[in-house]
């Protein structure tokens, strides 16, 4: 049975190549989008859409789909650029953007630089673009290749990481299908372009049989109103440098105004627009705006003036429009104007030359040429036959290998569907042609389109369609093994048919060198030579191909022998490595190292693969017996709080079997002491309600025995995590940590109260020494003596202080006091140390009212402020300390100048043991209770402690205690 991860490679694969071929069953746009959707809803997807930039209406257009399979609904909707959303976010963006549940995939017409992802750090051009202005800016840079956003919401996990692939092969086959479009759209209008022509070509077969100037023109005016549509035509022939008029058709009445028309213009001078179109020799396209103001009201939208010529000679203007309310006369219209004006005048020269046989023949033969040219120069060929026979423009006679003048049997066979009118598809001369036909009235026109680079495109979708196949299918087959060498094996063997190689080797690098993993040959003793091509591609990071191998370039080819080589590199992460392929006789590759960059990514992505879950089985075993030695307990428990997985430490800690959750649904919470139930389920619910978070508590759980076992429980909810799926509890024996703390405490409050008897003598001593009238010298060190006895008590005061905290025996007895005395007192005891550290000391103590408080506590905590202060402050310092009254508080405060706290020290300043950063570098001892003993007593009076300091300018700590305690009288 194949592994999970290779199953789903393989599956994901297979979903690739389905979304291949849908995407390239049809060119055309709407059929192309139809399929996409269809097989993304097939696969999963709850809702796909295609938006198609549109940049006439600078829109993202496109169609939703919703259901599944083939039974779905679809919608069209369009979303202006111009306006903030997630489809035209996404459509400016590098890569897939994630919405919520829905993915939106940027399609790129061609591989650039995405400067319009990025336009403030990648734009180069004048103006710069920014991510406000690009939807006005990009689109119009020559640099700009987005096309559109596919959108996929519920993309199944295995179709994720193909969705860049896919937004790729969405893009290519919208460029083939607006090739198709571009085709279609030359072939329509070479179409309308040939049946117009077949007009010009009876109307100037008609005006040519007329040899009186009056048929020729009614000839004209009549095929222009029947066969173009023109509501009105008027006709003005020039004589003796005045244009008169001559005839007008208007709507399906013919006026002749020869000698009473009221058009009579100097050819010389006048502004009318005909005669400007005769003096100039061209046509002028106008406006109604631009006309004379009597013509305004009765001319269409604009109007054609075309000069009439005879070699060079004007004979004439003709004005054409669409009437009142129509449209405006085209340019297409125009040029066909032109050419029939041409006929025209031929006709009416020919008419005038009647007798002159040979001047007329001259005419008509230089106006066929004219018409020959204009199709002389299209870029298609084609072909015109009159029956049997016909002529060929140059396109056409260097395509079909004919003269100028061709008969019908001188044309391929292969053309009969297009001589019926159909269209055809076939190879002329090496190149791919599509040939459409058309039959009109008296005659018959080919034209053949070159469609090579068409047929090359889709000869190469092919072929990347059956190269992609068969990595699917090496994939697939390489999959199947397991082990690292295994499936290495089968990717060489597979790899080495497929390209027809005599040897293969493949290494991957471990600890610096290239290890080999399989090899068709035996290698050289000591190791891979050098210099060697597997080295050379991994370092330069893309495939080589080597044709002709020289004795220099890879020493491993010339002791196997080997003329030729490809060589596929391979990386993921920092597994890399490469594939050797090698040719006993000289090769050619040709375009196969294009794909090599393809199986390159096949490779790293199967081997690391393989090499990842080698990797995962062992930190497996690893991990498994990690959890059977461990003193912890490990539980994971359901929603519910059943055990779904329990380490074998439980035996050894609790007694219990770690198998019997399986036989019978055994609920964790069953196991915790009757009496600290709720505070075990307490625990649980806060594990539910904070996902990903870690809490804690302390109870107490029954050993299979009975025996009820204190331990602390840690648990986090990684009900989220599909790796877990469940709420993990850790199970710690607290027994031998409580038997620690009671030993300490025991020892401490010993060891403090025999220190406290010697610390007594000390201290009254040095009371008495001092009273006796001492030197001055000596007086300093009997004030040095009390100072660090002093300091020593302090020290033991706080031991056994956080020894009664921590046994909860910590008392406040408060009593009225007047402070002011104690505060002074205290200062005094500390006007010696100021003395002999060289620090300024200031006093300011207020009369203070009457309150409730603990005295000997309240100069405990002044006094272990100040001994800090005198600590961290310098020589040449200051330290103050003033007492004040507000209406509701006593305020203490002692003020230092010295290096102050640093800010990242703040937040354990009052924690057990904590001391500053600083107060280690600088030496200065304590224990790191002082603080922590001084917050407990004044919060038990029901106060608060405050501390302000900057660093380099001191710190100050206001102590405040309520007048009426924390129970002020009602």
């Amino acid at each position: 049975m194949l592994p999970w991860g290779q199953m789903r490679l393989s599956g994901a694969l297979s979903v690739l190549g389905r979304f291949q071929r849908a995407l390239l069953k049809d060119l055309e746009p709407t059929q192309i989008l139809r399929n996409l959707l269809e097989v993304a809803t097939e696969e999963g997807a709850e809702r796909a859409a295609l938006f198609l930039y549109h940049p006439e209406t600078r829109e993202l257009v496109g169609e939703v789909a919703s259901g599944r399979g083939r039974h779905y609904t679809v919608s069209a909707i369009a979303l202006p650029l111009y306006r903030k959303g997630e489809v035209q976010e996404a459509f400016f963006s590098e890569g897939p953007v994630k919405w919520g549940e829905e993915w939106l995939l940027p399609v790129v017409g061609e591989e650039g630089d995405y400067c319009w992802a990025d336009p403030e750090a990648r734009c180069t051009q004048r103006p710069r673009a920014s991510r406000e202005s690009r939807p006005l800016i990009c689109p119009s840079c020559p640099r700009f290749a987005a096309k559109g956003v596919l959108s996929l919401e519920g993309v199944p996990e295995p179709l994720k990481p193909l969705l860049p692939l896919l937004a790729q092969l969405t893009a290519l086959a919208l460029k083939n299908a607006h090739l198709l479009k571009e085709r279609d759209g030359a072939l329509a209008r070479l179409a309308r372009q040939a049946e117009a022509l077949a007009h010009v070509t009876a109307l100037s077969r008609e005006i040519a049989r007329s040899l009186e100037p009056d048929a020729v023109l009614e000839t004209l005016a009549r095929a222009l109103k029947e066969r173009f549509g023109f509501y009105r035509v008027t006709v003005a022939l020039a004589r003796d440098g005045v244009l008169q008029g001559h005839l007008t058709l208007k709507g399906e009445a013919l006026y002749w105004t020869e000698g009473r028309s009221r058009i009579r213009l100097s050819l010389a001078s006048s502004p009318d627009p005909l005669a400007r179109a005769v003096r100039e020799g061209k046509t002028l396209l106008l406006p109604r705006e631009e006309l004379p103001e009597p013509l305004r009201g009765e001319m269409g939208a604009t109007v054609a003036f075309v000069p009439i010529l005879a070699e060079g000679e004007a004979l004439g203007a003709l004005a054409v429009d669409h009437g009142p309310g129509g449209p405006g006369v085209s340019e297409e219209e125009v040029r066909y104007l032109e050419l029939l004006a041409g006929v025209a005048g031929v006709a009416l020269r020919n008419a005038q030359l009647y007798r002159e046989k040979t001047a007329l023949s001259l005419a008509l033969a230089s106006e066929r040429k004219r018409l020959s040219e204009v199709l002389e120069e299209l870029p298609d060929g084609v072909v015109v036959l009159f029956g049997e026979r016909g002529f060929a423009n140059a396109r056409a006679r260097e395509v079909l290998g004919v003269g100028a003048e061709v008969g019908l049997a001188e044309l391929p066979l292969a053309l009969g569907p297009a001589l019926s009118g159909g269209r055809t598809e076939l190879l002329l001369g090496g190149q791919a042609y599509s040939v459409r036909g058309r039959r009109l009235s008296g005659f018959s026109v080919l034209v053949l389109h070159d469609i090579s680079e068409r047929a090359r495109m889709e000869k190469a979708l092919r072929d990347q369609v059956a190269f992609t196949q068969a990595l699917v299918d090496l994939a697939q087959a390489a999959l199947a093994e397991g082990g690292l060498e295994a499936l290495a094996a089968r990717i060489a063997e597979r790899l080495r048919g497929l390209f027809g190689a005599e040897e293969a080797f493949l290494a991957a690098e471990e600890g610096g060198a290239l290890r080999p993993l399989y090899t068709t040959c035996s290698l050289p003793p000591g190791g891979l030579p050098r210099p060697n091509l597997l080295e050379r591609a991994m370092e330069e990071g893309k495939p080589l191909g080597v044709e002709a191998l020289g004795r220099a370039d890879c020493a491993l080819a010339e002791a196997l022998g080997l003329k030729s080589a490809l060589v596929i590199p391979f990386r993921a992460g920092g597994f890399r490595g490469g594939l050797l392929l090698g040719y006993k006789r000289p090769r050619r590759f040709g375009k196969a190292l294009d794909r090599l960059g393809q199986l390159s990514a096949l490779l790293a992505l199967v081997l690391e693969k393989a090499r990842f879950l080698e990797r995962l089985e062992a930190e497996e075993v690893r991990l498994r017996a990690l959890l059977e030695n461990a003193q912890d307990v490990v539980y994971v428990l359901d929603r519910e709080g059943y055990i779904r997985f329990v380490s074998e430490s439980v035996r050894p800690v609790l007694g219990y079997d770690p198998e019997g959750h399986k036989k019978a649904p055994l609920n964790a919470l069953d196991f915790v002491h009757p009496e600290d139930r709720p505070l075990a389920e307490s625990l649980f619910r806060e594990l539910l309600a904070h996902g990903g978070e870690v809490r804690s508590a302390a109870f107490r759980v029954l050993h299979a025995s009975g025996e009820p076992i204190p331990m602390e429980a840690f648990g986090r909810n990684l009900l989220h995590d599909p790796r877990v799926g469940g709420v993990v509890v850790t199970l710690r024996d607290l027994r031998p940590h409580l038997e620690a703390e009671r030993l300490k405490g025991e020892f401490i409050a010993a060891v403090s109260h025999e220190l406290r008897t010697p610390l007594a003598v000390i201290m009254g001593l040095a009371e008495l020494l001092k009273e006796e009238g001492l030197s001055p010298s000596a007086e300093e060190s009997v004030e040095l003596i009390l100072e660090s006895a002093f300091r020593l008590k302090t020290m033991v005061d706080n031991l056994l202080d956080t020894s009664r905290l921590e046994a909860g025996r910590f008392e406040v007895n408060r009593r009225p006091v007047h402070l002011a005395p104690l505060l002074r007192d205290l200062a005094r005891s500390f006007s010696g140390v100021a003395r002999l550290s060289g620090v300024g000391f200031s006093v300011e103590v207020e009369e203070l009212p009457l309150f409730l408080a603990d005295p000997d506590r309240v100069v405990q905590v002044v006094g272990n402020l100040l001994s800090n202060a005198f600590k961290f402050t310098p020589p040449g310092g200051e330290v103050r300390l003033s007492a004040r009254a507000t209406e509701e508080a006593v305020v203490l405060e002692v003020a230092d100048t010295g290096p102050g706290i640093p800010k990242e020290d703040l937040p354990r300043l009052f924690q057990r043991y904590a001391r500053a950063k600083n107060a280690e570098k600088r030496g200065v001892s304590g224990t790191g209770l002082g603080l922590f003993i001084s917050k407990h007593i004044v919060e038990a009076h029901g106060g608060r402690i405050e501390v302000e300091t900057e660093e380099g300018k001191g710190s100050r700590f206001r102590v405040i205690l309520p007048l009426y305690g924390p129970d002020p009288p009602h």
